[in-house]
């Protein structure tokens, strides 16, 4: 019997009548577990055995289990056919492993041949149309073709549309069970002691205490660093060695907070969250001489196609910045001459929410592409050695700092067979002079 709903689930996959069956509540979690299982068995052939099962991506790997409850639900009342719900289960289910299989098939298949990282089109459709696919072939399977009794089944098409693809393509969907292991992560484990977990607020009160109020008649600069992604050491470097760069270049001494999530500074550095952003803000606006100084807010970590900036450092639940609550945050802070820097991928998101008159907004890459150089071992990503440990060591000026790292992270992503990052600059009118001002302080007399 489980055989034959096999080749049944690849004819209702594929949007073709299926003879009826009998549906069981054992044949139900049989499928259910195949669609949590395909993505775990992908993992594990390519990972192998270096490898541990990520028990905290659990609820993440079966969240679409149920949002498909949900909808064979209301499908079921709307087309009249409340006592087929179990049977229309176990079709959803059905026809989602099929969906599953296919992808992560030809998936493993597309990487073999052509290795990652790929156009920003063709990882958006891995995301998005296997949702749309798994709508549609359960409408079709639930409701029938569109011919006779129009009305109710364009209502069952629409309500697979809204309860199925529309969730699924915008919830972020970590289905990553089988996690590979990094001894170096490991010899640093992410388990916060409860010492340094209630520490963390002195840490950060001390940070934001060091802050030196701004001179009168001189444009300081002050720098927030923030490194969001505790898994990788590079955002954790790259924030460090821009601190330094600030402190050496633009008199930022005293005038620096870093917020770095990593285990190797967690009893000495402020964990990178909204909160401490917020508060580091708030803390730079309070001191700074509003109306001449310049505040410098650099943020390195991975970045997702609906360009949200990570902070993370599991086990901790960290809240998202998203652009929308990152202008907030600024706008919060009263700050008005601003200088932002996003080092991520589809950073280039970031762009327009960002854009004032008073603000220079530099992203590493465009709003659809990625950026690279995100490696444990790295000392840079691409972006940050050409803009900060390169161009800008020859320049106090941030835009042209901007146009010299541009051509060179090109080159060196054509040298490698990447897509172009295609890095993004927003200059405000009004911050022009303040930038300018700041450019001629340092040059000798």
């Amino acid at each position: 019997m489980l055989r034959g709903n096999a080749v049944r689930a690849f004819r209702l996959a594929f949007l073709q009548h299926a003879d009826g069956f009998p549906a069981t509540w054992w044949q139900v979690a049989t499928f259910g577990a195949l669609t949590v299982l395909i993505p775990l068995l992908y993992d594990f052939a390519t990972i192998g055995m270096a490898g541990r099962l990520d028990w905290e991506a659990v609820p993440l790997a079966i969240a679409h289990i149920p949002v498909i409850l949900l909808a064979v639900i209301v499908t079921a009342q709307v087309l009249g056919s409340a006592h087929k719900t179990l049977s229309l289960l176990q079709t959803f289910l059905m026809i989602a492993m099929v969906i599953d299989l296919i992808v992560y098939l030809t998936y493993f298949v597309a990487v073999g041949l052509y290795p990652q990282p790929w156009p920003y089109q063709i990882n958006v459709a891995y995301n998005v149309l296997p949702p749309i696919w798994l709508a549609l072939a359960c409408a079709r399977a639930a409701a029938g073709p569109l011919s006779g009794l129009i009305g109710i089944r364009m209502v069952g098409y629409a309500v697979c549309i809204l309860l199925l693809a529309l969730p699924l393509t915008r919830m972020y969907r970590e289905r990553n069970l089988w996690q590979p292991v990094n001894n170096e992560l490991e010899s640093h484990p992410r388990v916060l002691a409860e010492d340094a977990l209630y520490g963390q607020n002195e840490i950060l009160e001390r940070e934001l205490k060091a802050v030196k109020p701004g001179r009168r008649g001189v444009v300081d600069v002050y720098f927030i660093g923030v490194g969001g992604y505790a898994n990788q050491d590079v955002f954790m470097k790259e924030v460090d060695a821009v601190s330094r760069l600030f402190r050496e270049r633009f008199g930022s001494e005293g005038k620096s907070i870093r917020l770095v999530n990593n285990s190797k500074t967690l009893r000495d550095i402020p964990l990178a969250s909204v909160t401490g952003l917020r508060k580091a803000l708030q803390r730079v606006a309070d001191v700074m001489n509003n109306g001449e100084d310049v505040v410098f807010l650099f943020l390195t970590s991975h970045g997702s196609p609906t360009h949200r900036f990570a902070l993370d450092f599991s086990p901790l639940q960290l809240h998202e910045l998203t652009p929308q609550r990152l202008r907030s945050l600024l706008d919060e802070s009263g700050i008005k001459n601003r200088v932002v820097v996003v080092s991520a991928c589809y950073s280039g998101g970031f762009v327009e929410s960002l854009k004032t008159g008073s603000s220079l907004i530099i992203a590493a890459s465009a709003a659809d592409k990625n950026s690279f150089g995100c490696t444990n071992e790295a000392e840079w990503t691409y972006f940050g050695k050409a803009f900060f440990d390169e161009a800008l060591r020859e320049t106090h000026s941030f835009v042209e700092a901007f146009e010299a790292a541009k051509p060179v992270i090109a080159a060196r992503e054509k040298e490698q067979g990447f897509t172009p990052s295609e890095p993004q600059m927003a200059l405000g009118h009004d911050i022009k002079p303040t930038l300018l001002r700041l450019q001629q302080q340092f040059i000798a007399p």
